[in-house]
């Protein structure tokens, strides 16, 4: 499957121990930053497929606001729990800019987290 990398946006957009979601070509993408280093995940949990939005950034991992799994950011596996790892996104920064590479083809309904469903936090 082919990947073209998108522009998030600059380096100071995000701050350290945040987090923000984005659409990218189509993708729900949760862009992560971490000690100066960028991860990128989708924005949807394996177990509720609920939003990753809003949830905790620590050592590594991001938690899913809904029910506190732990993903580690950059292998997607979850930590501690027998759900299934987190789709992961190549990121790359270049001048003070950060783009994240998403699959050319479209997200199934598979990719998109249910809105609305779940309270978030």
């Amino acid at each position: 499957m082919s990947e073209t990398f998108h522009r998030f946006g600059a380096v100071d957009d995000i701050a350290n121990g945040q987090s923000r979601a984005v659409e990218l070509n189509g993708w729900p993408v949760l862009v992560c930053r971490q000690e100066d280093k960028f991860f990128a995940v989708i924005n949807r949990c394996t177990h509720a497929a609920s939003a990753m939005e809003g949830g905790r950034i620590r050592r590594n991992t991001v938690s899913c606001p809904l029910h506190g799994a732990r993903f580690d950011m950059g292998s997607g596996a979850c930590v501690g729990a027998p759900y299934l790892p987190l789709k992961t996104f190549s990121v790359r920064v270049e001048d003070g800019q950060v783009a994240v590479a998403v699959p050319d083809t479209p997200p199934g309904p598979e990719h998109m987290p249910i809105r609305g469903a779940y309270p978030a936090g």
